[in-house]
């Protein structure tokens, strides 16, 4: 039995995974050593990070918290830990969406899983060379979760536009600001996914492909935003990953403003098509994109400003994070900033140097 209905669930708690690359710092290749810090990492975060698709990717999983603070503290510690070990080999981390250097000599992770995964989907995993970010809210009980999904899912292309920082990929100009996004969009279980009115209707779609063997488990659903009974959260999947720690929070506050807005507002059911392009012109052209919000063309920086006032208006957020916040959606997206940089040096290692984790 997969997919539970959960109750007593932590209300609004807050964890993230944060996929990091490393590299060899002479010429930012990538270095398959994952294991060398597996082994030398101390034992405070040694159950917080894992292995993914690729030796030379390490994925950060954070512990629960209540507060963002703690959690951005968290984050700082332990990969303040991590650039002390690469140091030592010199290594460097970087953390973006995709690798901008044409990479090679790249080592498949040895976890069994990630191996079955590469044999079910060849060609379209050969430059899996991506890292994301995701961001797990809690929630009481199932149906305020699922309310909170539905919710969410108009929201998501204003995480991409915000995260996007995957350009340049494996040597080339991709001219999509996400292009990660859309590395994952050709697997068959990513991607944005439908609406769901009940408990019943999701479950039983869980059930069709466990029961066919297309999933093992719940982890094997890769949609963009999806219900993890497990932890008790929704799971946020979204973005591209990110160097920034004050993009990082403000990123990780406003995934968890909107699901408490969520609990205060109905639902706004938009077609599918209108899901997807709003996708498609977010990964595209991250903060100079424009939007269909409410039957109606707009920035989607104006998009993004109203979504921060509203959470103001509503003793969301404090005002604080609403000044954080609205110097973010201010600035240029990562991407934009790698195309300036392409731009001015031709280089594109001085791309791959703007993901380093400092």
């Amino acid at each position: 039995m997969i997919f539970d209905k959960f109750t007593n669930g932590y209300i609004f708690s807050l964890g993230a995974e944060l996929e990091i690359r490393i590299l060899n710092k002479n010429d930012l290749s990538c270095a398959n050593e994952y294991d060398y810090f597996k082994e030398n990492i101390s034992e405070n975060f040694k159950n917080n990070i894992t292995s993914e698709f690729l030796q030379c990717m390490i994925e950060i999983n954070t512990p629960i918290f209540n507060k963002l603070s703690d959690l951005m503290t968290y984050f700082k510690e332990i990969i303040a830990e991590l650039n002390s070990l690469a140091q030592k080999k010199d290594l460097i981390l970087q953390s973006s969406g995709s690798s901008a250097l044409k990479q090679e000599h790249l080592e498949l992770s040895s976890n069994k899983r990630y191996q079955e995964l590469s044999q079910e989907h060849q060609i379209l995993l050969d430059d899996f060379s991506i890292c994301g970010l995701h961001v797990h809210v809690g929630f009481k009980n199932f149906d305020k979760a699922l309310k909170a999904y539905n919710f969410s899912l108009v929201y998501m292309p204003l995480f991409v536009a915000l995260s996007a920082s995957s350009v340049y990929s494996n040597g080339i100009d991709t001219g999509i600001h996400s292009y990660r996004t859309k590395i994952f969009d050709r697997l068959p279980k990513a991607s944005i996914p439908e609406y769901f009115e009940s408990y019943e209707q999701m479950k039983s779609v869980y059930n069709i492909l466990y029961d066919s063997e297309v999933i093992q488990s719940e982890k094997d659903v890769w949609w963009d935003v999806r219900i993890q009974p497990t932890f008790k959260t929704i799971e946020f999947r979204v973005c591209d990953a990110i160097h920034d720690f004050d993009r990082l929070e403000v990123m990780i506050g406003l995934f968890r403003g909107i699901c408490k807005l969520s609990q205060k507002k109905d639902i706004s059911y938009e077609p599918m098509q209108v899901l997807k392009q709003n996708m498609w012109k977010a990964s595209r052209y991250s903060m100079n994109a424009n939007f269909i919000y409410k039957k109606h063309k707009k920035n989607i920086r104006e998009v993004l400003n109203e979504l921060i006032e509203e959470l103001y208006s509503k003793q969301i957020i404090n005002d604080e994070f609403m000044d954080k916040a609205k110097k973010i959606v201010s600035q240029n997206s990562i991407a934009q900033d790698m195309i300036e940089a392409y731009e001015n040096t031709n280089d594109l290692k001085e791309v791959e140097k703007i993901g380093v984790i400092k």
